[in-house]
């Protein structure tokens, strides 16, 4: 999966860990068709000189979201990521209705 995103001015230790979690710039990648089991994910932030400042992996699995409600069809998987303020990525629940 190749996606387009913007680059970090600094590392993420530099600038993460001062900054609050409410004030996080979330990023999206949309995958099509995720699957129920165990996938690998690979996270890699660059500088604007191109330089690789973060480049991380994890196994996550995707789960299900239910976008009309749980008595509802089940919609697609998606995975929610964090990078701590340390630059450790973590797999974080999601927040469904």
């Amino acid at each position: 999966m190749t996606t387009e995103s913007a680059t970090a001015a600094e590392g993420p230790v530099a600038t993460t860990a001062r900054t609050p979690e409410h004030s996080a710039w979330p990023g999206f990648a949309f995958v099509r068709d995720l699957p129920g089991k165990s996938i690998r994910v690979r996270l890699v932030f660059k500088n604007q000189r191109g330089a690789t400042v973060l480049d991380r992996q994890i196994s996550i699995t995707p789960q299900p979201t239910y976008p009309n409600g749980r008595d509802c069809s089940q919609g697609g998987r998606q995975a929610r990521l964090t990078v701590t303020g340390e630059g450790a990525l973590i797999s974080r629940p999601l927040r469904l209705r």
